[in-house]
């Protein structure tokens, strides 16, 4: 009988431990050209994988600078239109799901 509560225990533990949500993680997005920023993108915006989140003005005209590597929503936005930024500038914080 003593194993059974145990087993029951046991299972009751594996479930709960099972149906824990993932906690979000903040992904820092990184600049990849220096340059004046023209574009970014605003708190709050959902965001897929290869969406462009800032935009600057480099010697070959606007580029996409800064690029989402995971899905999910702009948290932090860390420059401002008009800044200038250099290529490993964390430009952006993402949330994922």
């Amino acid at each position: 009988m003593k194993k059974h509560c145990k087993m029951a225990a046991v299972l009751a533990l594996a479930g709960t431990l099972l149906s824990v949500p993932a906690l979000a993680a903040e992904i820092p997005a990184v600049s990849v050209l220096s340059g004046n920023v023209v574009a970014v993108a605003d708190v709050g915006t959902p965001v897929k994988e290869g969406d462009v989140l800032a935009t600057v003005n480099s010697l070959a005209g606007p580029m996409a600078a800064v690029r989402a590597t995971v899905d999910g929503i702009v948290k932090t936005v860390m420059v401002k239109v008009g800044e200038q930024v250099q290529q490993g500038t964390i430009v952006v914080v993402l949330e994922t799901k």
